[in-house]
């Protein structure tokens, strides 16, 4: 990756502001708890979200509609940003969204072992990274030894070699610990870049924290933990987190106070771990914003939009299965990031 030194953010920026005004407002998610499943997607028709659900409801019901449509609404929605985004700008946005090859390539494996049929798994992508839709449907119109023959050469083949051996989700955590270092094998020399790198491993201590406290639950060995870690935290380094892994349950969570990702959190408990995982989501987001209030002319309220921009999807995924399901709306907002 080659990072372009002279860019004007300011088009960008005011292009993202206008697209920030579209997401849903917290409050208004108080209301969709108390809608049913029916109610919700009538909601959704009168919002941004109306094209893709009219597109697919030709094709699918119920809550695969709602998934479906959500995706395609996300995948737009960035590629819409990729497309008025230009020098600089544009190159680090494509790079942190080549992180969606991962969750494609992911997605078409986990599709051909469950024997998906094809167009589901399509449905599942979002195809805003390095590779193109027309490459995921000539993967997915393949076996999948075939579709792990097809990355030799490349970073992910190693890990996606394992499949077979090696649980999905740890070929995919090798396959994040590349994504990650890749990009910071950049050297921050300029404010633009250092305040993009800094965001990246600020978001590797937040998936970090999430893979100790939930291997930790599980008695996972210190050692199969730190094979788990990404390299390159903004707090939590591998020296922390080895220092971590080695505490017990009660001596971990002590020690957690003063991290950035801690305020507000006053107690962890391990029956709960889902809730504790959102309150280190909203910090995160918290961090991003005073960031990006800061720095308004740079990439981070860009960054900023796009992560509320699939917490909104994720809050509206979990909302409709949850309707769905009859799940009660009060455990079902338990589950939501509201910011």
């Amino acid at each position: 990756m080659i990072f372009g030194k002279h860019s004007t953010w300011a088009y960008i920026v005011a292009r993202v502001k206008v697209m920030k005004r579209k997401l849903i407002p917290s409050e208004e998610f108080k209301k969709l708890l108390n809608m049913d499943f029916n109610e919700i997607v009538r909601y959704l028709e009168e919002t941004e979200y109306k094209k893709e659900i009219d597109e697919l409801a030709y094709k699918y019901s119920g809550p695969r509609l709602l998934d479906y449509a959500l995706t395609l609404n996300l995948g737009r929605t960035y590629k819409k940003i990729l497309d008025v985004s230009f020098g600089q700008a544009k190159e680090f946005i494509a790079a942190y969204l080549t992180k969606w090859d991962i969750w494609n390539i992911i997605n078409i494996v986990r599709g051909k072992i469950a024997g998906v049929s094809p167009e589901e798994i399509e449905e599942a992508l979002v195809p805003v990274g390095e590779y193109t839709m027309d490459f995921y449907r000539s993967l997915i119109a393949k076996e999948l030894d075939e579709v792990i023959k097809t990355f030799e050469g490349t970073p992910y083949y190693d890990a996606l070699s394992k499949v077979g051996s090696t649980s999905l989700s740890e070929i995919e955590d090798e396959m994040y610990k590349i994504y990650y270092s890749r990009i910071l094998r950049e050297r921050p020399s300029e404010l633009a870049l250092k305040l993009f790198v800094d965001f990246i491993r600020m978001e590797i201590d937040i998936k970090n924290i999430k893979t100790i406290l939930r291997l930790k639950r599980e008695e996972v060995p210190s050692d199969e933990i730190m094979k788990r870690i990404i390299p390159g935290g903004y707090e939590l380094t591998e020296d922390e987190a080895a220092k971590l892994v080695a505490m017990s349950w009660d001596e971990l969570t002590k020690s957690l106070e003063g991290y950035w990702f801690w305020k507000g959190i006053e107690s962890i408990d391990g029956r709960e771990l889902s809730r504790i995982e959102i309150k280190f989501d909203k910090v995160w987001m918290e961090a991003v914003a005073r960031r990006a209030s800061n720095y308004p002319l740079s990439i981070l309220p860009v960054l900023q939009y796009m992560v509320l921009k699939k917490i909104e999807v994720d809050n509206l995924r979990t909302l409709g299965w949850g309707k769905w399901q009859g799940i009660p709306g009060e455990e079902i907002e338990k589950q939501l990031v509201i910011l």
